[in-house]
């Protein structure tokens, strides 16, 4: 997704797809649970990896605003308290905005983690990857799962693009005069969810005309051990 915006080291992508993924499974794992100090740590190993990789900040900004709404209402919510016996009265609470501040840099650092994952992985490594992880799993049809997620993985770009062209539509023809908030939404995941479940039609078709199947040879890891 962000691959464009990065100069690859190529230590980082000739690493393993499976090791990478163990090593993110940690680091979210440690993010969770880890207090004040190890949450430093971890910012500190984060930037270094960043500056390693060379991805262009700006770009990645650019496309977490919406991110950036979210973490700020969490803020708020744990920051705030309200009051129900009258006369109402918002009050601040310093240690739930301790609280928010720290669910917002366990948010962000996770954030973090997956953009420099999805950075220095391919696609085709991911699918790989999750298919040799969800195969000894009974009743998981690994390949179907790999697929599903190399989808996932490719779609979320092409959507936030169709968003961006969609409320650019909109604003130019003078949407944001409208003061009801559920009719600029409406007119806004209508046609977003239309084109979105055109283009997965589109790629359904494309896919069953080059006899698409879930036998694949999946590349890079059924032949090691």
């Amino acid at each position: 997704m962000f691959s464009e915006h990065a100069s690859i080291k190529p230590f980082a992508s000739r690493m393993d797809a499976r090791i990478k993924i163990f090593c993110m499974i940690l680091a979210s794992v440690a993010v969770i649970l880890g207090n004040r100090a190890v949450l430093v740590a971890l910012s500190g190993g984060c930037l270094i990896l960043w500056s390693l990789i060379r991805i262009q900040v700006r770009h990645v900004f650019r496309s977490m605003i919406c991110l950036g709404a979210m973490l700020g209402v969490i803020f708020l919510t744990r920051s705030l308290t309200l009051s129900f016996s009258w006369p109402l009265a918002i009050s601040w609470d310093a240690a739930g905005a301790t609280d928010g501040l720290m669910t917002c840099w366990r948010l962000i650092l996770l954030m973090f983690f997956g953009l420099l994952w999805l950075a220095v992985t391919s696609h085709a490594d991911i699918r790989a990857a999750v298919a040799w992880l969800c195969k000894p799993v009974p009743g998981i049809p690994e390949k179907r799962v790999a697929t599903m997620m190399s989808l996932t993985l490719r779609f979320l770009p092409l959507i936030m693009d169709q968003a961006a062209a969609t409320s650019e539509a909109q604003q130019s023809r003078c949407i944001q005069n409208r003061r009801n908030p559920i009719y600029r939404f409406t007119k806004f995941s209508m046609p977003l969810l239309c084109r979105t479940l055109e283009t997965a039609d589109r790629l359904a078709d494309a896919m069953e005309s080059r006899c698409y199947s879930e036998n694949y040879r999946t590349p890079g890891t059924e032949n090691r051990k």
